[in-house]
């Protein structure tokens, strides 16, 4: 990126749970100026030992609302992780729980 400290081209993927959203985006991988963030699923697996992710499946009336907002959180980081690169393509974006 120029010394000017622009924001990077910012590119989302959305689609439905098992489309090929990382799929798609592991292919660019092999381009230097990408930087590429997928959801971290392996947090929503593991916050301090528990699985909040499998949390929600099993019992979403429970679960849902803390599921969603860590994942907002979760989300909101990658959104605002700095890049060094001109092109920054991410799974999904922060409006997509909307």
């Amino acid at each position: 990126m120029s010394a000017t400290n622009q924001r990077p081209f910012t590119v989302f993927v959305e689609g439905n749970i098992g489309s090929g959203k990382t799929t798609f985006l592991e292919h660019f991988q092999q381009f230097d100026d990408v930087t590429l963030f997928t959801e971290p699923v392996q947090q929503w697996r593991d916050l301090r030992g528990w699985n909040l992710l499998e949390m929600m499946y099993k019992d979403p009336s429970k679960w849902a609302m803390a599921f969603q907002a860590y994942v907002s959180l979760t989300m909101l980081d990658m959104h605002r992780r700095p890049t060094s690169t001109p092109i920054k393509l991410m799974e999904r974006s922060i409006f997509s729980a909307r």
